[in-house]
């Protein structure tokens, strides 16, 4: 029993390390631009403070060191920083890079309460209301891209907030008929697309179709293996192929004109990524590091991937890329069971594929916060505390 109990305190104080850093970094960047621009810079180091405790929380030492998934892990990493060195780059982006391997690594591991799942979702769901509300954007500094991204994470929670509200009347309380509360679902996807449209975000759109669209599909559809082994690969594989057909059209940008939130697709990244596939073809092994200076006028020598797994692929090389993506997709591949348990481990699931996509237009996941709500995500697709006896309305039988 004591060591029952020891264990739950360390799975206690490594949730805590996780949802404090979520706290810190929320409230430090999603509130005031000034605010964004003093801590954004260190948004990396924190991370890893709260994935480092969380790491010695969750596994003892001697097990980790006989993990091979942790020795692999440790591998890539060593692998990021000695070809940072040899391309001559910043040695900060190895951080990135550590961080969301070692997400990946933990995110078999995490376990959350109800208490903590509960608080989670109304705390994430909560910015969703408050970004609608205050409108920054352009207006108070952000990027609307940035906005866009803080929207589409904190919708994604609210929806599962509305979920489980169903969920506790239905279930809990064995209330016959909670059907209204679809109606409310209903507006919540009117009103995010209002708002997505208004910041002009067409990344958080795109998660916001994905979502809508995986929400509607039954849970029987879900349970089919080749149906979620497709949207598994295509959320994460597909975000590289992605901006290869980007570069492809980009070619034909003169005949080809879709507009969407007043501005053409085809607008600039197909210029960044055929420069950027141009170098790293050329080291593909070491990736071409962070420190690289692009060469297209309008960007000033900036360098931004906007593409998260590319990101990784690109600055990184092959080797890393490689573990990275057998990381995410075995991830994504164990929560399965999980994910088809449920109405609320589908929606959450739903959630999860939908953040992989405006990361095909933005580096989102990689970086924190977004990263470690991935990470709490994640774990609440995992969650089965929620399970109880089934009844014939139960949303779960939807």
């Amino acid at each position: 029993m004591e060591i029952a109990r020891k264990s739950d305190k360390r799975i206690f104080a490594g949730n805590m390390a996780i949802m404090l850093s979520v706290f810190a970094l929320t409230t430090a960047e999603w509130h005031l631009y000034s605010w964004y621009q003093a801590v954004a810079p260190y948004g990396t180091v924190i991370s890893s403070i709260g994935l480092a405790v969380a790491l010695f929380c969750y596994v003892d030492v001697k097990e980790m060191l006989r993990d091979p998934a942790f020795l692999l892990m440790c591998a890539a990493d060593v692998i990021a920083l000695i070809n940072l060195f040899l391309v001559g780059s910043g040695k900060g982006a190895i951080l990135t890079a550590a961080d969301f391997l070692l997400i990946l690594y933990l995110s078999n591991k995490i376990e959350l309460s109800n208490k903590q799942v509960i608080i989670s979702m109304c705390y994430i769901g909560f910015f969703f209301i408050y970004w609608t509300v205050d409108v920054k954007g352009y207006f108070k500094g952000y990027n609307t891209n940035y906005g866009g991204l803080i929207l589409i994470s904190g919708f994604v929670f609210a929806i599962y907030a509305l979920e489980y509200l169903r969920y506790y009347l239905v279930r809990i309380k064995g209330v016959k008929n909670a059907k209204w509360l679809i109606l409310i679902t209903l507006f919540f996807f009117a009103w995010g697309y209002n708002i997505i449209a208004w910041y002009r975000s067409r990344c958080a759109l795109l998660g916001l179709i994905a979502f809508a669209i995986l929400m509607i599909i039954p849970l029987k559809v879900w349970k089919n293996r080749a149906f979620y082994y497709m949207v598994t690969f295509s959320t994460t594989v597909g975000a590289i192929l992605f901006s290869l057909l980007y570069v492809w059209l980009g070619a034909m940008k003169d005949i080809f004109r879709i507009r969407i939130f007043y501005k053409d697709i085809i607008s600039g990244r197909e210029e960044i990524w055929s420069e950027l596939w141009t170098a790293f073809i050329k080291q593909p092994a070491t990736g071409i590091g962070s420190s690289y200076e692009m060469q297209l006028d309008w960007l000033g020598g900036l360098f931004e991937v906007h593409n998260g797994l590319l990101d990784i692929l690109i600055v990184h090389g092959i080797p890393v890329f490689a573990v990275t993506i057998v990381f995410i997709v075995k991830r994504f591949m164990e929560l399965r069971e999980s994910a088809t348990s449920g109405i609320l481990n589908k929606c959450a699931m739903a959630g999860v594929f939908s953040l992989m996509m405006p990361a095909f237009m933005e580096n989102f996941i990689i970086v924190p916060p977004f990263s470690l709500i991935l990470l709490l995500l994640i774990a609440v697709v995992r969650h089965k505390a929620f399970a109880g006896p089934q009844r014939p309305d139960n949303p779960d039988n939807a």
